[in-house]
């Protein structure tokens, strides 16, 4: 690792002796895109002191570790410059919901071509560090996943870019298989974006007294509800008027639903 000059600046944390020894193995042999390993940490402490010696432009964390956890460990050291890749051997619902915000995450055992395509996003990401998100809302992001508080804010990932919505402007969700829509405004103007996760895991993510899921394929935002049609069909209109269909077996209780969080009274 010393000799090497060229290629990204990463450093790998993870309290794994042989699982460091194999992401470094497999980032030399098999990653087409240079990368230079500054330095392995295997616990927190270590690995804060090695981020302010070392100033990596990114680096791979597991997860579960000794002491503090990544999310914790993030926390203490923030504000900080680095991009993150997470590796780690839990597909749980906070790696869920930081893999919106991170680079990429991926689960051990490490998958070559998934660590491939993770370093290539990391290149372009490290391409366009003017929309980076700022430290303010990056600090806010970690607080509130580190103590499992409530999100306000959630960002989404484009092909080039992040866009960084507040839930209170989301219209709706609408699921298309492997991907999502979402519809929402931004500056006065309504937009939309198609992002690379299933509806069944944002649903996990957003507000649970806001967002209702009233199909299959739709979550909305009951605060963006304009009306809603229970004819031959049940439908909701939301205030940028968009007929939603609402499936028959979730009416009662999506309405149920509204009575209790005061969207609705009779």
């Amino acid at each position: 690792m010393a000799g090497e000059k060229e290629g990204i600046k990463v450093l790998i944390i993870d309290d794994e002796v042989e699982a460091c020894d194999n992401l470094v193995n497999i980032l030399k042999k098999y990653v087409e895109e240079p990368v230079n390993v500054l330095g392995v940490a295997n616990d927190t402490r270590e690995a804060g002191q090695m981020v302010k010696e070392l100033n990596p432009e990114a680096v791979f964390l597991d997860i579960e570790m000794p002491e503090e956890n990544a999310f914790q460990f993030l926390e203490r050291i923030s504000p900080y410059n680095f991009e993150i890749i997470f590796v780690t051997a839990f597909d749980q619902f906070a790696v869920k919901a930081f893999k919106l915000n991170a680079i990429d995450y991926m689960l051990k055992p490490i998958c070559i071509d998934e660590l491939s395509d993770a370093v290539v996003k990391l290149k372009a990401k490290l391409k366009l560090k003017s929309l980076q998100l700022g430290n303010d809302y990056q600090l806010s992001v970690l607080k509130q996943i580190a103590s499992q508080e409530k999100l306000h804010k959630i960002a989404l990932k484009g092909l080039n870019h992040i866009e960084v919505i507040d839930f209170k402007d989301i219209y709706f969700i609408e699921g298309q298989g492997s991907y999502c829509r979402f519809c929402y405004r931004k500056k006065e103007i309504d937009t939309e974006m198609i992002v690379s996760n299933t509806i069944s895991e944002y649903e996990e993510l957003i507000p649970s007294d806001i967002f209702y899921r009233i199909h299959k394929s739709y979550l909305v935002n009951c605060q963006h509800i304009w009306s809603i049609l229970n004819n031959e069909t049940c439908e909701v209109v939301t205030t940028n008027k968009v007929n939603l269909p609402v499936s028959r077996r979730r009416y009662s209780g999506f309405i149920d639903f509204l009575k209790e969080n005061y969207y609705y009274s009779e």
